[in-house]
């Protein structure tokens, strides 16, 4: 049985994937934002769970809030095999920039800088694993941005903001963080992200939007790959036997290139630095 942590696991992908491996007897600790959509989530998950899994309030885009979900997990289970950063915020109806109490651009505090500062509290966890894996989450739709780079000098600036643009600026982060640890850890630690691409939406969500938004969207949820698709995909990689199939993957577990600028190890190293700066310098394991 392998303990296994699921950011965002109260829908979607993170949902779906935290049913299976409780099914398959693993203890999932389901980290959820929501408390109420988190509970529910915990009953669908607990209902063919073969080992109760276990749920973690945890606000990605709150410091604190993620200080109290590793404090809870760490009185929970004496080590983490697996950590799923799947928890990402995308929200098209947030049209101007919002800021979190820190100052930072909501959608780089939840689906980066929440990530990263999650992880690292997480590592002595981790590094207490016999096999430790971490798994972060991009977007295909980089696909489309082949010359996307960190904007270091514009973080949280709010004259280039838009959902579309600040949604896939953190996924690039995402993938050169997965990068950089990767080479941090050095060997004690196995890494991947995995490139998803557009997912069918929960009924739920879709009824959430604003009327002309669920309209211009409906043809393109149809098209979507199904969360439970994915959830397997999640699934697979958490309990892969050998080594994981490439630091970069696609839906399929195919290694897949990324942004060329995620390659750039100038790149990555100034963007671990200005992470850990604006996390307040937190300890890592490795």
């Amino acid at each position: 049985m392998l303990s296994i942590a699921i950011t965002g696991a109260n829908s979607g992908i993170g949902l779906r994937a935290a049913q299976s491996l409780a099914a398959a007897g693993h203890h999932v600790l389901a980290l959820c934002r929501d408390p109420d959509r988190g509970r529910a989530a915990l009953a669908d998950i607990n209902a063919h769970a073969a080992h109760p899994a276990t749920l973690i309030h945890a606000d990605l885009s709150i410091p604190g809030s993620i200080k109290a979900a590793a404090d809870q997990l760490t009185h929970t289970v004496g080590h983490l095999d697996v950590l799923i950063n799947n928890a990402a915020v995308f929200d098209q109806t947030i049209q101007e920039p919002r800021f979190t109490a820190d100052g930072h651009e909501l959608f780089w505090a939840t689906n980066h800088l929440g990530p990263f500062l999650l992880t690292a509290h997480l590592s002595p966890l981790l590094a207490a694993a016999d096999r430790p894996r971490v798994i972060n989450v991009a977007s295909k739709g980089l696909l489309s941005m082949p010359r996307i780079r960190i904007r270091f000098d514009q973080l949280d600036d709010p004259s280039w903001y838009s959902p579309t643009r600040a949604y896939y600026h953190a996924k690039l982060a995402q993938i050169m963080t997965t990068l950089s640890l990767t080479e941090k850890a050095g060997g004690r630690l196995e890494t991947t992200c995995v490139r998803v691409p557009a997912v069918r939406l929960d009924p739920d969500r879709v009824a959430a939007m604003p009327r002309l938004l669920r309209t211009l969207y409906a043809p393109k949820n149809r098209m979507a790959v199904p969360a439970e698709r994915l959830g397997e995909t999640y699934a697979r990689l958490a309990t892969w036997g050998g080594s994981l199939p490439g630091p970069y993957v696609d839906e399929n577990l195919r290694p897949v290139r990324a942004p060329a600028s995620a390659y750039d190890r100038a790149a990555r190293e100034r963007l671990w630095s200005l992470s850990r700066t604006a996390t307040g310098d937190p300890a890592w394991a490795w």
